[in-house]
């Protein structure tokens, strides 16, 4: 036992000794071109969509928002702010797409089996841990709302898997992903903003 304690001992003693590996370089910022494209594309989407439902009305509220202050700093040649922001009203974009699978019962993709939306709602449930966190990061007062709303989405998955029901379970999860990946990218675009970025 002291033998096994000494040798963890060491262990950690030559790894606090030992040089670290350098950090991987931050991405440079990205393409002007591609960042415009980008949110010409997020733009022509919004105004080809028919919202289905009151939820999806509220996701193309905020993904406007979102592609207009995108546009703003793409303007003013913020690159990467201007991408985190087109990333945003994307992903918000996403939940409008979600509710019209919704409403005629599947995606593109067709059903997904119910295991497979099982082990996702899993992989959602951690992603909604950071939700909180990445609202606190993204010092953004519109997107107050957005952790609750993520949480609620992961509620009516939840219930329907419990019922069977996989396309219920698997789009609501898809828009509780989406919920998160915004307030990602909000937070994201925060870092440029508050200097933190290097």
């Amino acid at each position: 036992m002291v033998v096994s304690c000494s040798a963890a001992v060491l262990v950690c003693i030559m790894q606090l000794l030992l040089p670290q590996p350098p950090r991987p370089p931050r991405p440079g910022p990205p393409d002007a071109r591609r960042v415009a494209d980008h949110i010409a594309d997020i733009r022509r989407k919004i105004e080809n969509i028919q919202p289905v439902n009151t939820t999806a009305r509220r996701a193309l509220q905020y993904s406007r928002s979102y592609l207009q202050r995108g546009e703003t700093f793409l303007g003013s040649q913020r690159l990467f702010t201007a991408d985190r922001f087109a990333a945003a009203a994307d992903a918000l974009l996403h939940i409008a797409e979600h509710q019209e699978h919704l409403r005629s019962n599947g995606g593109p993709k067709g059903t997904t089996p119910m295991e497979e939306v099982r082990r996702h709602l899993e992989r959602v449930y951690f992603q909604l841990q950071q939700a909180d966190y990445f609202l606190t990061e993204a010092h953004d007062k519109e997107a107050a709302s957005f952790p609750k709303w993520a949480r609620d989405f992961y509620q009516i998955a939840m219930r329907a898997a419990e019922t069977g029901d996989a396309v219920a379970a698997d789009e609501n999860a898809k828009c509780a992903e989406e919920v998160v990946r915004a307030l990602e990218n909000l937070a994201q675009a925060a870092t440029e903003n508050s200097g933190v970025r290097g």
